[in-house]
């Protein structure tokens, strides 16, 4: 337990490098993915998404937090850990945790100042504002994703093999499971709350959980 950073502690990053990758926006703009800036005919099209781009630069704030838990028990229709019984529920959640040791809840965000600037927009461009929106949802899983990388360094340093990233709301694992999420890595910290109806604020956020499954030669 000594070895892992993680384990009964929070772990917060604040400023986390980012790069937006022009293609990838493209692609959430649902533009064909051999298109590039250079293929777009439309150069008032191409010029109105490089200045968005160029926007969400100065607005996204990425900030994240997890924390590792021991897995207690594997039950037909739940893991349990020693700090929830109910957590990580569902056949999904068996499938993925079954043959892990410890489980890490993970909280990312690129912050309130985007999706502020997506709703001004709203009064005054819809394209713009649209536009800015698709970025955004892709940077807040761009920040899942690096926070993901941190994690999956720690796991495999600990001997272990990263399951794949499992968002809640996703397949049987409810997303009521937020409020646990929240909870446990105390993602209010960095920012993170939620709705009645367990939406993350600010909208441009993610919660996930990462197994780290025992080594193939491991009793």
């Amino acid at each position: 337990m000594e070895m892992i950073k993680s384990s009964g502690k929070i772990v917060i990053l604040n400023n986390i490098p980012f790069t937006i990758d022009e293609g990838k926006v493209l692609r959430e703009l649902r533009f064909p993915r051999s298109v590039t800036f250079q293929d777009i005919k439309e150069e008032h099209i191409a010029d109105s998404i490089k200045i968005v781009i160029r926007l969400a630069y100065s607005l996204i704030k990425g900030k994240g937090c997890y924390r590792t838990f021991k897995i207690k028990e594997v039950l037909p229709d739940r893991v349990t850990i020693p700090e929830s019984d109910h957590l990580f529920s569902g056949n999904n959640m068996v499938r993925l945790l079954k043959n892990c040791d410890y489980a890490t809840l993970l909280v990312c965000t690129i912050g309130k100042d985007i999706a502020d600037k997506v709703e001004e927009f709203e009064k005054i461009s819809l394209s713009d504002a649209y536009n800015l929106d698709r970025t955004g949802a892709w940077m807040a899983d761009y920040m899942a994703e690096q926070v993901g990388r941190i994690i999956e360094t720690e796991v495999t340093k600990n001997g272990y093999k990263p399951t794949f990233r499992y968002a809640a709301g996703y397949g049987d694992w409810e997303l009521k499971a937020q409020a646990e999420i929240m909870r446990l890595t105390e993602a209010h910290k960095i920012g993170v709350t939620i709705t009645d109806s367990f939406i993350m604020i600010p909208r441009f956020s993610v919660s996930a959980v990462i197994g780290w499954e025992r080594a193939k030669n491991t009793t």
